[in-house]
Order: structure tokens, then sequence, then C-alpha cells
């Protein structure tokens, strides 16, 4: 048979019995009962006053809080959560102070939240994120497609997010109306006109980003501009995580609760959005500052159209052709469609060739296998390396 588990207020009954009925000396219950004699006069006391209520727990809550946070504070605390009911209390204490009170700590100001019943607990992030950013703006640019959006105006819209590495500011947000060469650089162009030219600018592996076996027609713009495209892991968003990051922050304060009858309505959605998030929205991984603090446009301009790419004298040219190949002493290479009509450099190593796009170097191609000849044409096989990531320049243009 078990033993049957005894409870504190069952305990105090029993000492409060002993002591009333069975007449046992205070000093000598206590010491059986294991407790202080203070604490047993207290406990037949309140058996003397309340009953056997008396004997119940009590809350341990202060009767009076001298540091209580005023009621003012408490206010607008809970109407800027209601303002901005995305952003968490850090955020929130950030902006009462901006608006000439005294915060309360963030933890306290959580608790108030909560009590409110302000905060969704399912929501909160338990883990510490390490952070990596470039050393000045513009030293890299991350840049997404978010998902389509299907509006009521019976078309869909593909959001272009572009996002400064090191100051977190949304250098641009167009609602474009597919994921294609021609939209996405034509929005791309007048970002150039009016913030410059980037160093660098990471995306996924998107078809319109990166080519298959070579470089993407975007790409190859970029390059001729001085910008070097890199891409992160297959299947590893992370990389980009600034950027998906920020598409979470859009989708729940913009777009989740937005309602938008056309294209146009939802590119000022994102034009309000843009301003608020660079002006106005602290950021934790700034200390707490806003990105237009830490930003500025580039030193380097947009010229008025894409220039050429040249290439010393006495080097190795080939054009490549319609199909993505270039030939080379009865070789073909492949070199992707995207630099189809465009002329690459064959520089020959040991036991092969290396490609190079101007200053970029594109594959290294290890050529092996026995030339046949068939009619006019000759076939020959090889073997290209992955396109290396970032491109490696060889001379400066």
């Amino acid at each position: 048979m078990p033993w049957n588990e005894v409870t504190r207020v069952e305990s105090r009954k029993l000492f409060v019995h002993a002591c009333e009925v069975a007449q046992h000396g205070v000093a000598g219950l206590c010491r059986e009962f294991g407790i202080s004699r203070k604490t047993g006069y207290k406990w037949l006391g309140r058996w003397h006053s309340e009953g056997e209520q008396g004997l119940a727990d009590r809350s341990r809550r202060p009767h009076r809080i001298v540091r209580a946070t005023p009621v003012e504070v408490d206010k607008a605390l809970v109407a800027l959560r209601q303002m901005h009911p995305h952003w968490g209390a850090r955020k929130l204490c950030w902006l009462l102070g901006r608006q000439g009170m005294t915060p309360p700590p963030e933890r306290t100001a959580n608790r108030i939240l909560q009590r409110h019943g302000l905060v969704d607990e399912r929501g909160r992030r338990q883990e510490v994120l390490r952070r990596f950013e470039r050393s000045h703006p513009n030293a890299l640019w991350q840049l997404d497609h978010k998902r389509a959006i299907h509006g009521s105006w019976a078309a869909r819209t593909v959001p272009l997010v572009v996002l400064d590495d090191h100051s977190r500011y949304l250098v641009g947000l167009r609602a474009l109306p597919d994921k294609g060469l021609e939209a996405t650089w034509s929005s791309l162009w007048a970002i150039f006109e009016e913030l410059g030219l980037p160093e660098a600018i990471l995306n996924d592996n998107d078809m319109v980003f990166h080519g298959t076996s070579g470089p993407s027609q975007l790409e190859v713009r970029l390059m001729r501009l001085g910008i070097v495209p890199l891409h992160g892991r297959t299947y590893h968003p992370q990389t980009q995580g600034k950027v998906e990051r920020l598409n979470g922050t859009l989708e729940r304060e913009l777009l989740r609760d937005g309602h938008f009858r056309s294209a146009q309505e939802l590119q000022a959605g994102f034009d309000r959005f843009r301003e608020e998030y660079n002006y106005e929205r602290p950021h934790e991984a700034l200390g707490m500052q806003v990105p237009a603090s830490r930003y500025r446009p580039s030193a380097r301009r947009r010229p008025k159209q894409v220039p050429a790419v040249e290439y010393p004298l006495g080097v190795t040219l080939r054009a490549a052709q319609k199909d993505g190949f270039v030939s080379w002493k009865g070789w073909r290479i492949e070199v992707g469609t995207g630099l189809c009509g465009e002329r690459v450099e064959i520089r020959e190593t040991g036991n092969g060739i290396d490609v190079y796009y101007g200053p970029y170097r594109l594959l290294g191609a290890t050529l092996t296998g026995h030339r046949r000849t068939h009619g006019e044409a000759v076939l020959t096989t090889c073997q290209p390396e992955r396109r290396a990531s970032p491109f490696v320049p060889a001379h400066p243009c």
C-alpha cells in the first residue's frame, strides 16, 4: 500500500490540532514538525482569527509596489503596441523615449504587454542569433523576389526586395508584374540611378538570377557594371537571412492584413512601408537606430548605359553562340546562354583552359576524351568545373 502524501495545509491542520486538542507543548511540536516557534505561533494565530481558511497559502505579491510603472507610461505603451502590433517591447520602449517619457525596463514592458493580452507566445524566439554584416554601406546588397501576390484586380504581382547588408536600409521595394528579366532589370536600373552601384549583390538561385551552366543575362549585365554577383547555397535561405527576415516583416506588417485594389495601390503601400522601415522603425541589430542613420548613397554613379567588356590586346577571344557554347581548337565549351553574342577570353592551363568574362573567371574546363569529325563539325567532350562564386577577378579592366 503506497504512502499517503501530506500537503502543507494538512501539516498545518495537524500541527494546530496537536496544539489545541492534544495540548502538547508548542516548542516540542515545532521541533517535531521541523518549523520554528515563530512559524508555529503564526499558524496558531491565523487559526484563532480566521479558522481553517487561515491555514491556506496566501499570495506573496507585495501590498505596495514602490517603483511601479506610472499609469500614463502603461497606457502609452499599450497605445504604441496597438499602433504597431508587430513591434516588440524593445522598439516600443525606444519610441517612448523619443516621446519624452522614461520607458520601463524591457522585461517590465513585456509583462505589461502580456497583462493586456498583446503578446503572442507562439511567435517568441528563444535562441540567440549570430549576425554578420559588411563593414560599410553598398558593399553588398541582398536581393530577392518575394512570393507572388494575387490581388483583387485579377492579376499577380511579384515584390522585388533589395536590402543593404550593412545598414539594413531598404534600398528598393517594387511591385513587378512577374519574375522575368526585363521587369527585374528595369527596377534595378532605376535603383542604380537613385542610389548608385553596389560592390556586390547577393541573391538566391532563381532562374533569373543564376544560369544553369553559366551566368544568366542579369549576371552578365551586373558584371559589365562592375558588380560582383553572389549566390547562396542551394536550399539554404539563411544565407540571405537579412532579406528573408525583411520578407517576414513585410508580410506581417503590410501584406497579411492589407487590402489592395490595384497594383498601383499596392506600390503606394510599399512606398509607405519603405519610408517607415528606413526612417522610423528602430532596428535591434543597429542598436535601436533606424537604417537611414547608417546608410549613404554609393559614390559609384550609374552610367547612362551598360558598358561593353574590354580586354587587353593579344588575348584569345571567342564569341558565345546562341546555344551557349564557344569553340576553341576543335573543342566546344559550354559557357551559358546568358553570354550569347558576348566575347569571352580563353586562357590555357596545364591540362585544360580557364574562361574569363572581362575580369571575372567563369569556369575552368578540363579537356578530356578524343576529338572526332562528323561532316564539317568537330565534336568533342569536355568536363567544365562548377562556376566559382564569387567570380574571381583576373586583371583590372
